[in-house]
C-alpha cells in the first residue's frame, strides 16, 4: 500500500505556528497604537485643551474658544456621518463599489505600473527564513493521487487561442530554459517574503504553443476550488474552480515564470507543487498555485463571473494588481 500523503509529504500538513505568531504581534501592535490614541486624546482633552483646539481648528491660539469647539465638532459629525453611510452602502452594494473605484484606480494603476520592469537584486542572505503559507492543498481526489506520486503523471494543460495546443509534464518543463530568481512576494494581507524561485519562463511556453494573434490574455486555472467568499456568493464560490488572469504583456515580462522550485528545492505542496505562476510586479493573488491549465483567450468576460479572476469575482478584489 501506498503512504499517505501527509506521510510521503510532511509539509502537505498545514502548519500556522509562524503565521499565528506573526499573528499574535499584528494584534500587541494594534492594542499598542490604540493606547497610544487614547492616551494622546486625553491629554490633548486635559492639558491646555482650549489652546489646542483653537490651534487645530484656526491655526491661532487667540481664536474664539466656543466657535473652535462647534466647528469641531460639526466636522467630527460630518466625517462619522460619512464613515456610516460608505460602510452601509459599501456592505450592500459590493459590485457597484467594486466597479466605481476600478474605474477610478485601474486605468492610475495601469498607466504607472503596468509596463513597469521588475528591478529587485535581492541576495540569498535575504531569502526570508519563514515564508508564509496562505491556504491549504487542493482537497480532490485526483491531486492527492498525483501528489502521493510525485506529480509523475501530471500534465500542464495549454490551450485555447493557439496554433499547437501542449500537455507539459514536469519533465518537459525542466527541459526548458531554468530561470532562477530572488524576489519579494507580497501579499495583499500586507505581509511579504523574500525566496528564490526557479522555472520555465513563460516566455518559452509561448514560445511552443505560438499564440494566435487575438489572444489577449491567459487564464491560469488551480485544482483549489474557491474559499473565503463574500456572503451571499459563499456557496457558488467554494463550487467554482480557483483562477486567475493576466494579460500578454505580464505574460511575456521578463520574471514571469512557471515555478517548480523554491529555495533550491522541488516546489513544496503548501507554495503550489508541482508548479504555480511568479509575475513578480503583481500582488501574490495573482500568482495562482496549483496549476493545473493555462488558456489563451481573446475576452475573459465570459469566465466566471467575468471579473478576471476568483477573487475579483467573489471577494470583489481590484482588477489591477500592480504594486
Amino acid at each position: 500500500m501506498s503512504p499517505s500523503i501527509e506521510g510521503r509529504f510532511p509539509w502537505y500538513v498545514n502548519i500556522f505556528g509562524g503565521k499565528q505568531s506573526a499573528r499574535s504581534l499584528h494584534f500587541l501592535s494594534l492594542i499598542a497604537f490604540t493606547l497610544f490614541i487614547i492616551i494622546h486624546t486625553a491629554l490633548v482633552l486635559i492639558v491646555h485643551f482650549q489652546d489646542y483646539i483653537r490651534n487645530i481648528v484656526f491655526g491661532d491660539p487667540n481664536g474664539n474658544t466656543g466657535l473652535a469647539i462647534l466647528i469641531a465638532v460639526i466636522a467630527l459629525l460630518i466625517v462619522a456621518v460619512i464613515y456610516v453611510w460608505s460602510s452601509w452602502y459599501s456592505l450592500r452594494h459590493k459590485r457597484k463599489m467594486q466597479n466605481a473605484l476600478g474605474a477610478l484606480v485601474d486605468p492610475v494603476l495601469k498607466a504607472l505600473l503596468h509596463r513597469e520592469k521588475s528591478k529587485q537584486q535581492y541576495k540569498q542572505s535575504d531569502i526570508t527564513s519563514y515564508f508564509w503559507v496562505n491556504g491549504r492543498p487542493p482537497e480532490s481526489e485526483e491531486y492527492k493521487r498525483l501528489a502521493q506520486y510525485n506529480f509523475a503523471e501530471w500534465k500542464l494543460e495549454i490551450c485555447g487561442l493557439v496554433e499547437q495546443p501542449l500537455a507539459l509534464s514536469l519533465a518537459d518543463l525542466r527541459q526548458l530554459l531554468k530561470q532562477t530568481q530572488i524576489t519579494k512576494h507580497n501579499c495583499i494581507q500586507g505581509w511579504s517574503g523574500v525566496a528564490e524561485w526557479a522555472g520555465a519562463p513563460l516566455t518559452e511556453v509561448l514560445k511552443l504553443c505560438k499564440p494566435l494573434p487575438e489572444a489577449r490574455y491567459l487564464v491560469f486555472t488551480s485544482y483549489q476550488k474557491g474559499k473565503g467568499a463574500v456572503k451571499p456568493e459563499l456557496e457558488e464560490a467554494q463550487k467554482h474552480t480557483f483562477y486567475e488572469v493576466i494579460d500578454m504583456e505580464l505574460a511575456r515580462h521578463p520574471e514571469t515564470i512557471l515555478a517548480y522550485e523554491m529555495n533550491g528545492e522541488p516546489l513544496p505542496i503548501v507554495h503550489g507543487a508541482p508548479l504555480r505562476l511568479r509575475v513578480e510586479t503583481v500582488l501574490g493573488y495573482k500568482m495562482v498555485k496549483y496549476l493545473k491549465s493555462i488558456e489563451l483567450v481573446k475576452d475573459y468576460s465570459t469566465i466566471g463571473q467575468g471579473r478576471g479572476g476568483f477573487r475579483e469575482d467573489f471577494q470583489y478584489y481590484g482588477r489591477s494588481a500592480e504594486i
